[in-house]
């Protein structure tokens, strides 16, 4: 059945990585908010920062909106259905972007498309003259659904402003394009960020983060077109999409509702890498979320019957990790009685017998895996991925339901057993390899999975917990 979705909404995106679009999305948003609007964010793609970076900002979490994890219609319904009046949605490298950085597929754009949403792109400007027009030109020549509707020049002086925005906006009238520069920005050196590995460093790393953030607002606020903004939002078309529920049928059949049955999720410093949705559909299941730290708690939540232990950044916090064996004898002592649980990338590292720190020491960690993990001199593995069944997998267990199911894995840690119980398939690739540890009620491994991809698997999984419950 047909439904009309309506929030207003806009997406910034760029022609490359590094032209802005973080700071200035943080910035919009903190903007929002305080001139009272009902704003919430989204991140495209499978970053876990950028949305911290957004929570830091809002006080919320910020959702992900991929068209490699789910279909068009999907997207449409967690975006429509997000519950705030005004979106904002951070795009992911360059704007055309997407599967191996040469697809459509994934990209900021097929995300824009998928949803509709009007895009203002955000154009590092520093150094640049007329040859800018050319660039933007040639990235609107490509914008099919002209969803386009704004420019903002990033890094530019207030005394060559009004000459490049003149000569842009003339180029591209004259070359049929309706597209406004709604502002610009300078070069703010005290709100740069320092980055690890490909992404933004934690929020908790960043001096003085609000304080950068408000600067940012202000000089949104000054330099930029804010009512213009709003009504790029406020223009968005409504967007049509099937069904009743964010994340599919799954989640309407009562037949598949656990009773509030209590699943422990780690949070903390080094376990807080988590889709939004992984756990809202985990809720609309039934599940009643417990969040706990590895780091400061003595024991599980009393009352789980299922442990998730995210990604995060355990390499970061070893010594702590290690000292607090009273949660990690709690954690192996209810992996071991069967406890239903899944573990991805650092958790699934916390969850081995030791992690080997910066200097050569093997740390104790749960010891539910034997074999240790340790950094290489180089990324491991990087890139979408696709689960698929194998031979070796144990009957009966959560792979079957696994299959389809879609993540990311971004690592320079490697572990003496990766498991064999699924194939791993490197999205746009013929790259495969055996990986992870499945059984009939726990799941660990690399790859973290984006639920809505295969809700049937949410849905075993707060089985097994409200099964094992009694």
């Amino acid at each position: 059945m047909g439904t009309t979705l309506k929030t207003n909404r806009i997406m910034i995106a760029a022609p490359k990585s590094g032209s802005g679009k973080t700071m200035f999305t943080c910035g919009l948003l903190n903007l929002l908010k305080r001139s009272g609007l009902d704003v919430t964010s989204f991140k495209c793609g499978p970053d876990y920062i950028d949305p911290m970076f957004h929570k830091r900002v809002l006080g919320i979490y910020g959702g992900n909106l991929d068209t490699f994890f789910c279909s068009h219609d999907k997207v449409r319904n967690i975006l429509g259905r997000c519950g705030h009046e005004y979106a904002v949605i951070e795009g992911v490298m360059g704007i055309y972007d997407g599967l191996g950085g040469l697809l459509l597929e994934g990209s900021s754009y097929d995300v824009a498309a998928a949803s509709n949403t009007p895009i203002v792109l955000v154009v590092d400007a520093l150094g640049a003259g007329r040859t800018l027009l050319s660039t933007i030109k040639g990235i609107l020549a490509d914008d099919d659904n002209r969803l386009i509707k704004g420019i903002i020049l990033n890094k530019v002086s207030s005394s060559f402003y009004g000459r490049l925005k003149e000569l842009v906006e003339k180029g591209l009238e004259d070359s049929g394009f309706d597209v406004k520069v709604l502002g610009y920005l300078p070069k703010l050196s005290d709100v740069s960020v320092d980055s690890r590995h490909l992404g933004l460093m934690m929020p908790g790393e960043v001096e003085q983060i609000r304080e950068k953030i408000d600067l940012l607002s202000d000089s949104i606020s000054k330099y930029c077109d804010v009512e213009g903004l709003i009504s790029v939002m406020e223009g968005a078309e409504d967007m049509a999409a099937e069904g009743s529920s964010a994340y599919g049928d799954v989640e309407d059949d009562p037949n598949n509702k656990g009773k509030n049955v209590r699943l422990a999720v780690a949070m903390d410093d080094a376990f807080c890498f988590y889709y939004k949705e992984n756990l809202e559909l985990l809720e609309s299941l039934g599940a009643e979320l417990c969040f706990f730290s590895p780091l400061k708690d003595e024991k599980l939540p009393e009352g789980a019957a299922g442990l998730y232990i995210g990604g995060g950044y355990p390499e970061l916090h070893l010594k702590e990790l290690e000292e607090n064996e009273s949660m990690r004898r709690s954690i192996k002592v209810a992996l071991e009685s069967g406890m239903p649980a899944v573990a991805e990338c650092g958790g699934f590292m916390y969850l081995h017998e030791s992690i080997r720190d910066d200097e050569g020491v093997d740390r104790c960690m749960v010891g539910a895996i034997k074999g240790g993990c340790s950094r290489q001199d180089h990324l491991v593995r990087f890139g979408y991925v696709e689960l698929d069944t194998n031979d070796g997998a144990a009957e009966g267990s959560f792979a079957g339901a696994l299959k389809g199911m879609r993540g990311h894995e971004f690592h320079y840690y490697d572990t003496e057993d990766n498991g064999s119980d699924m194939k791993v398939r490197k999205a746009g690739s013929d790259l495969c390899w055996d990986a992870m540890h499945v059984g009939d009620r726990q799941v660990f491994g690399f790859p973290h999975m984006y639920f809505p991809s295969a809700p049937e698997f949410a849905k075993e999984f707060v089985k097994v917990m409200t099964d094992g419950r009694g």
